[in-house]
Order: C-alpha cells, then structure tokens, then sequence
C-alpha cells in the first residue's frame, strides 16, 4: 500500500479526475497535500485515514456547563 492515495482513489474522494478540482475541493475539505511535480496533488493516506475516521480534532468551541436547571432542581437559584 502506498503512502499516497492513488489517482483513482483521489477520484473516488473528490468526485472529480481534474488535478485543479480535487486541489479545490481538498482545500475545501480541509485536507492537507502537497503538489508533486505533475500538477497532481499527493494526499498522505494516513492524514486521509485520520480525517475520514473522525480521529483529527474538531474545531468546537469550548463552552461550560449550564448549571442554572440544576441549581433551581436544589432550591439555590
């Protein structure tokens, strides 16, 4: 196994066979990749696996807990 995705499977990803379109469509996707010399762009399989596996961090913004209903349930608010 490569540790690049193939073309065909960066087909399959992007939806399109185009290098310029599936450069579009990855920065948009928030992928990370390199252009090689051909124009192509090369995705390291193990970012891709990371990505489509959920395993890269989210960017969620942190908020506390809501303690207001708990606080009326104990009779302190």
């Amino acid at each position: 196994m490569s540790l690049f995705l193939n073309a065909q499977e960066l087909h399959e990803l992007t939806g399109y066979k185009k290098p310029g379109r599936q450069i579009v469509w990855l920065r948009s996707q928030g992928f990370t990749f390199r252009i090689s010399a051909d124009g192509h762009p090369r995705v390291d399989r193990s970012h891709y696996l990371k990505l489509m596996g959920g395993m890269v961090e989210s960017q969620h913004i942190k908020t506390e807990p809501d303690f207001r209903g708990l606080l009326k349930v104990v009779g302190v608010a």
